[in-house]
């Protein structure tokens, strides 16, 4: 049987380069020349966040990352600002309440983006709060908040920045030092187009200065910054990180950076945003209308609703069955109204995306005659 093309937003399909580095040798996480290619990584992901910051790879998923950025920076009883227009900014949200901060909601219009108003509005209603939380790229809707507006803002009112950018870094423009962003997470496994199981962390100067600050923090040992700069300084020249790494992922992550560095990072991200409008186009071309309008729309992932009468739960099954190409259902109150296309890693191919649309194709005049 073919194997399942994944044209979710993450993980992704990988590349047959990233795939046979992922089966080479388990190879030791210390000694000089693995520490040679763990810092070249780290100063690839550098580059790509757009930073002259720390770049610590964690081992776990985003999720994980976010935590570590939360807790290392504040203390339980901490007031915390967390936009929330989407499932992954309700996610934000409750990690922080996890770790025992006071979360103030910053919320938008149904199905729009944060705005500077209610970041404004939010720090005149709550001015004990000392970080601003916010998702960059919200999958569940396809939805891009303006970092580049909200975090300046915030830096001029004090706020440290934290953002979740899990599901566009690499693949959606992003200025980390340019826009005011203190701490920044993504992951290995979406548009960077590498395997699951990596967290990359970007710490910038001022983040730096708050988690050394003698301040207690809600982090615990592993899922603390502070451990991670304490290694990196003590232990630097042979095992640059706390605990045993995922050396098969971390090389195969590499041969995805060498991917973009060689295509060019803009390039690569042009790459993402045609297979993205050129699905907005067809599925518009078929009679689907799209849940985020154009100018506010993810460039890497489409949300879509049902066509009327439409069942998704059997166009997602059909897909996989006859196609062999998996998409995402409608996440929360969404689940059987809308489905969602991720273009990300393979599945931004122009002959992945055209056999795409030729399916649906199918499976509408199908329904249609049915």
């Amino acid at each position: 049987m073919p194997e399942e093309l994944l044209l979710i937003p993450g993980p992704v399909s990988l590349s047959p380069e990233v795939r046979t580095e992922m089966g080479g040798p388990a190879r030791a996480h210390y000694g000089g020349d693995w520490t040679e290619r763990y810092r070249r990584l780290t100063a690839t992901l550098a580059t790509i966040f757009r930073t002259r910051g720390e770049v610590f790879c964690l081992f776990g998923p985003g999720t994980a990352g976010l935590e570590a950025c939360l807790a290392s920076a504040l203390a339980p009883g901490d007031e915390v600002l967390v936009g929330v227009n989407g499932l992954f900014g309700e996610r934000l949200a409750a990690i922080a309440r996890a770790l025992g901060l006071r979360v103030h909601l910053v919320t938008a219009g149904d199905r729009r983006p944060l705005s500077p108003e209610a970041v404004e509005d939010a720090v005149r209603r709550h001015p004990r709060a000392r970080a601003l939380a916010v998702v960059h790229h919200e999958t569940s809707l396809g939805l891009l908040n303006p970092i580049a507006d909200l975090c300046p803002l915030a830096r001029e009112h004090g706020l440290l920045t934290v953002v979740d950018a899990v599901s566009s870094l690499g693949g959606v423009p992003l200025e980390m030092d340019a826009w005011d962003v203190d701490l920044c997470v993504g992951v290995s496994n979406k548009c960077l187009g590498g395997p699951v199981g990596l967290a990359p962390v970007a710490v910038g100067a001022h983040a730096r200065e708050v988690i050394e600050d003698g301040r207690p923090k809600a982090a615990g040992w592993y899922l603390n910054l502070a451990t991670w700069r304490r290694y990196a300084d003590q232990w630097g020249a042979w095992h640059p990180h706390p605990t045993t790494m995922p050396t098969q992922a971390i090389d195969a992550l590499a041969v995805a950076l060498e991917a973009i560095v060689a295509r060019g990072l803009e390039a690569h991200q042009a790459r993402l945003a045609a297979a993205t409008a050129r699905i907005r186009d067809g599925l518009r071309e078929l009679g689907f209308e799209l849940v985020v309008a154009d100018g506010d729309a993810s460039p890497v992932t489409t949300a879509v609703w049902a066509l009327p009468g439409m069942d998704v739960d059997d166009y997602l099954a059909w897909l996989r069955r006859e196609r062999r190409l998996r998409l995402g259902g409608g996440l929360g109150e969404l689940a059987g109204r809308i489905f969602r296309v991720g273009t990300m890693g393979e599945a931004a191919r122009p002959g992945v995306v055209d056999a795409y649309l030729s399916a649906t194709a199918a499976y509408v005049d199908q329904m249609r005659r049915s």
